[in-house]
């Protein structure tokens, strides 16, 4: 099942791999990064032992010709500048390694080791999850002390075959040791749902200190009152119960990338369904898509985003200079006790307007009625801490920019 990690190094200027012992020098400038040993194998090429702070490494390392497939797509934004110079791109470097233990942390250490082998990237091809970072990207990760989101080690992708059916299926997720997903019979006016279905089950998966195993009930989100609890299924067995589909048959898995290793997910309607391992096709909840659905994400994630806003808050406050630009800010507030769970604290995460910045704090409008807080109504004005902001969003004349998309400001 599982598979290495193999990345496409694309450098600003390929000169620069002329000489290894351009990015060898770099790699020994870095603080962060060691070099436990090296030496060249026949068949592996160039293979380097990397201790990254605590973690070892076996890293095969060696130059590879540049073809970026269509089905490539970019993960962020390329000036026309940067297209033009991929469309250029003849050679670039591959850097393959293992994962083990945390997903995250190693797909975070191998764009470190990237980022110091090469002064300036133009982007990285990652193989398994089939996109392309932007080089401007991978350098503001590399050096960030919060982990690169869990969606970013696999790609959900969308198959159409011109008509209304869309067939979903993950890939990237066999680096990590985990199956791939999929999600049969989807359709143009639901698809987008179900995108959020499977991406919200896989970084489950991703999280979990214990293995998903197909069958296990898995709960994601919920909408009109009525809980989503999703499971996977192996392909051959959820065919049976979309005889009539165009796509994803068993004609279309004639490789190994979509017949081993990947399963379906499927809906348990209830705790009675689950408990006999009774499912049924996704497109079961699809009469409550209207009904506003919620998404879950977990405290590790909550607390990972908001990390990633404090630490690029000058990103912000940069942008506020502009007074063209509207940005919102999500702070968190302490909720009303009567919604405590357990007598634990909660909070309400809302979104303001930014006013102005002073002191380590923002003064911000709040743009919606709380639902769990008195005392503060849409329209209020107040001035809060840098700590309590867990997300933000600039809105400029071309774009909107998050904290994860703070390389557009470099």
């Amino acid at each position: 099942m599982k598979e290495p990690s193999y990345m496409i190094v694309i450098p600003m200027n390929e000169k620069y791999l002329e000489d290894p012992k351009n990015f060898m020098d770099n790699l020994q400038d870095n603080e962060h990064i060691s070099i436990k040993d090296m030496h060249f194998d026949d068949d592996r090429g160039l293979v380097i032992l990397f201790k990254v702070d605590d973690n070892e490494y076996e890293v095969e390392i060696g130059p590879v010709d540049v073809e970026i497939p269509n089905f490539i797509r970019p993960a962020h934004a390329f000036s026309e500048e940067e297209f033009r110079k991929l469309d250029e791109a003849r050679v670039g470097l591959g850097v393959c390694m293992d994962y083990e233990g945390d997903n995250n942390k190693c797909f975070h250490d191998q764009l470190r080791i990237i980022n110091a082998m090469f002064p300036e990237l133009l982007a990285v091809l990652d193989c398994p999850s089939e996109k392309l970072l932007s080089g401007k990207w991978v350098a503001l990760a590399a050096g960030s002390s919060v982990l690169p989101a869990p969606r970013y080690l696999f790609t959900v992708q969308a198959i159409s075959d011109g008509g209304d059916e869309v067939w979903l299926h993950t890939h990237g997720l066999k680096r990590c040791g985990l199956y791939e997903l999929e999600i049969l019979n989807s359709r143009k006016e639901t698809f987008n749902d179900h995108y959020k279905m499977i991406e919200s089950f896989a970084v489950r998966m991703l999280e979990s200190d214990e293995p998903i195993e197909p069958g296990d009930g898995i709960l994601i989100g919920q909408a009109a009152g009525k809980v989503l609890t999703l499971t996977a299924v192996d392909w051959k067995e959820a065919l049976e119960y979309y005889p009539d589909i165009s796509l994803g048959t068993e004609e279309d898995r004639n490789d190994d990338v979509h017949n081993e290793d990947t399963y379906v997910l499927m809906i348990y309607r209830n705790s009675h369904d689950e408990e006999n391992g009774i499912y049924t096709p996704v497109q079961d909840f699809d009469q409550f898509l209207d009904k506003n659905p919620m998404y879950m994400f977990s405290n590790e994630e909550t607390k990972r985003m908001s990390d990633l806003a404090i630490e690029r808050i000058p990103y912000m406050i940069k942008a506020f200079e502009n007074k063209e630009n509207t940005i919102l800010i999500k702070i968190g507030l302490l909720a009303d006790e009567e919604h405590w769970e357990d007598g634990k604290p909660q909070h309400e995460h809302i979104w303001f307007e930014l006013k102005d910045v002073k002191d380590g704090s923002v003064v911000a409008q709040l743009t919606q009625e709380p639902y769990y807080v008195s005392g503060i109504k849409e329209g209020d004005t107040g001035t809060y801490p840098f700590s309590d902001i867990t997300d933000w969003i600039i809105f400029t004349k071309e774009c909107r920019i998050t904290p994860d998309d703070a390389y557009l400001l470099c």
